[in-house]
């Protein structure tokens, strides 16, 4: 029953996945029936970027104080899913700019209320032994949902505009539905308080901005308290831990977001055969979430995160000397794998390492650095490619690749010792 109720909290994460990949791919078409400026364009693409680094965090740290008989995260996935699903469903129906533009903002509004809470729920109702292989479960189905709306949903765009979109919004909706039915969170959720840490002591509980159900401004300086609290902290583990992960998706984001042009401009395929060979990553990183976190339970997350790590870093140096599109096929399962190691394992060993009450603004924190990654590092990439051509397409990716080894190989055991490290962490 318990891995069930996972599958169906994954639902939330894969149908938001076919938003993002439907969002992505036609939101520029969309805007240039009103927009001639490529630039304006961009710069409207980036509003689910903004919305992970402001509002994102603050509902995150606004459910960790929320009671009510449905519990601490469901009020929000009640609020924000059918809020993103009507207004992902108006987006192409939408007959001027200021409509589109309208509920474009509020679908991302919808989908920062819901996203972060449903992902710090599923932390809530799993136990440590099995958080490492429920977080698997959770990324392979966010995975299965982009797949599902590149091969399944993007069809129907030929028949009518609309109809992706609508698909996509009746999956939030279904959803929603079975998450009510098989997720009681009140009876669910798992005690507050610290998790037990491997050693040393986690970050010290920040102070309740504003008072409960109350959403303030406050609540995204909660977020601020917990970055202040990791940069304070004499503990480090959790700030080396952050910077790796800012490292780790900046180079693998980056390299996503251009690789379509490296693969038509450097490799001689067509847009369609480039976005496929990323299919390849992407196929390897489904079939291994689970697998990748039944590692990290059972022979430790820190050596399992490290492994994907110099995996990732293989996978980029290979790149770097191969030309040939049948090859980068399996160069890519090889960076699936490793990125799966490090995706699936670096979430848990954040929350062994955080008090338990505060899972939601934490979690928050989390977004906020693979938000910023992603605002980081496409604009690096183009101007490295700008500078030295596509044969340097990967060297920024690499640089980001090494710090993040560094940082991760710095994560040290409890105090100066292994001797007590448990099997969740494993020692540096």
């Amino acid at each position: 029953m318990f891995w069930l109720r996972i599958a169906t909290l994954g639902m939330a994460y894969l149908a938001s996945q076919t938003v993002w990949a439907l969002y992505n791919a036609y939101l520029p078409l969309l805007y240039g029936r009103f927009i001639a400026s490529n630039a304006v364009i961009g710069l409207v693409m980036i509003i689910d970027n903004i919305a992970s680094v402001t509002a994102q965090p603050a509902f995150a740290a606004l459910s960790d104080r929320t009671v009510t008989r449905l519990g601490r995260r469901m009020p929000y996935l009640l609020a924000g899913m059918p809020l993103a699903a009507a207004c992902f469903a108006l987006i192409p129906r939408a007959p001027t700019l200021a409509l589109l533009l309208g509920a474009t903002l509020l679908m991302n509004l919808g989908i920062a209320v819901f996203t972060t809470p449903s992902y710090a729920l599923m932390a809530d109702i799993s136990p440590e032994a099995r958080l490492g292989r429920a977080n698997g479960v959770i990324n392979a189905m966010g995975g299965l949902g982009a797949l599902v709306a590149f091969f399944f949903l993007n069809p129907l765009y030929e028949r009518s505009p609309a109809a992706p979109f609508d698909a996509s919004s009746l999956l939030l909706l279904a959803a929603l539905v079975l998450i009510l039915l098989a997720v009681p969170e009140r009876r669910l959720a798992l005690p507050g308080g610290p998790r037990p840490d491997a050693g040393g002591t986690a970050p010290a509980a920040l102070p309740p901005p504003g008072g409960e159900g109350e959403l303030r401004l406050g609540d995204l300086g909660g977020v601020m308290s917990a970055v202040r609290t990791v940069l304070t902290d004499r503990d480090r583990r959790t700030l080396l831990l952050l910077l790796a992960a800012l490292c780790w998706v900046a180079a693998v984001n980056g390299a996503q977001n251009m690789f379509t042009r490296y693969g038509v401009e450097h490799l001689g395929l067509t847009p369609t055969d480039a976005t496929f060979l990323l299919g390849f990553f992407a196929l390897a990183f489904i079939v291994f979430a689970v697998p990748a976190g039944l590692v990290g339970d059972r022979l430790g997350r820190l050596p399992a995160i490290r492994a994907g790590a110099v995996g990732i870093l293989l996978t980029f140096l290979l790149m770097t000397a191969v030309e040939d599109a049948a090859a980068a096929r399996y160069i890519f399962l090889l960076g699936g794998v490793s990125w799966a190691l490090i995706i699936t394992n670096a979430y848990p060993v954040l929350l062994r390492l955080v008090p338990r009450a505060l899972t939601g603004t934490y979690t928050g924190l989390w977004n906020v650095v693979i938000a910023l990654a992603g605002l980081l590092s496409p604009p690096l990439y183009g101007l490295v490619v700008d500078a030295f051509g596509f044969g340097a397409f990967f060297w920024p990716g690499i640089a980001f690749l090494m710090v993040g080894l560094a940082c991760s190989l710095a994560i040290r055991g409890p105090g100066s010792s292994c001797a007590h490290a448990g099997p969740v962490e494993g020692c540096g």
